[in-house]
């Protein structure tokens, strides 16, 4: 993210952003002609261009709403954001669906001609809430890990979207506050890890958990000495050992 400063004149800032909502248009029309004929290479250095513009343009808006001799009463700047931000989403995910379009066909010709018993379509796995309930932290981070957040392919603006959709409650107020963006979703993933990725507290709830245990039965049986006498001896049960 370029440093915001108050140096630069207002009008140099609106020519800045003019320029880049230009290059922006340009890959939005691409996108709008795209056709079954059109490479996937194509798509691919235009989606790693809209990623970068995504934040320049966002810098640029910032910039300009910071200036001294800017109009607060003047509404265009945050309409500009909103149309850029339908636009970004709808362009990136035609963009996205052509990239992988290589890879489904190949996918399909590999089914098609390499027919097998073991080819098996496994159920889809749905992401888990998380509550604050320390109990559950361990399965919902490791699932989230493996399904969200590392996976190199998925955007980090994306992730932030599943994160907010799974946290409820005291998890979810930590990072409430952030704007959904690219730079934020590290900053939220870090805030949930420290509050909860607690190891002494792991320890503290196994040792509890060894406490609650509950009592092992004993057993009285009846038992005849030498002389006769008859006497009532416990016996205790085998305690089986803890599963590690």
């Amino acid at each position: 993210m370029a440093p915001i400063t108050r140096n630069t004149s207002l009008k140099a800032l609106q020519t800045r952003l003019k320029a880049l909502l230009g290059m922006f248009d340009d890959i939005y029309r691409f996108v709008d002609s795209m056709g079954e004929d059109t490479p996937a290479t194509a798509a691919t250095v235009r989606l790693e261009k809209m990623d970068e513009l995504w934040d320049q343009i966002n810098d640029a808006t910032m910039e300009i709403e910071m200036q001294d001799d800017f109009d607060d009463d003047n509404e265009i700047y945050s309409r500009k954001r909103s149309e850029f931000g339908d636009r970004y989403y709808r362009a990136k995910s035609l963009l996205l669906e052509k990239v992988k379009e290589p890879e489904e066909k190949l996918n399909l010709s590999n089914t098609n001609q390499q027919p097998t018993h073991e080819d098996v379509r496994l159920p889809q796995i749905k992401l888990q809430a998380f509550d604050g309930n320390i109990d559950e932290w361990l399965s919902f981070r490791d699932l989230y890990l493996s399904l969200i957040h590392c996976k190199t392919d998925l955007p980090e603006v994306e992730k932030f979207h599943y994160l907010k959709g799974c946290l409820i409650g005291e998890p979810r107020s930590l990072i409430d506050s952030l704007a959904i963006t690219k730079a934020n979703y590290q900053i939220a993933w870090d805030a949930v890890m420290k509050r909860f990725n607690d190891s002494k507290m792991f320890k503290r709830r196994q040792v509890q958990a060894l406490f609650d245990l509950p009592n092992v039965a004993r057993e009285s049986v009846v038992k005849v000495v030498d002389n006769g006498t008859v006497e009532l001896a416990t016996l205790s049960l085998p305690v089986p050992p803890l599963e590690r």
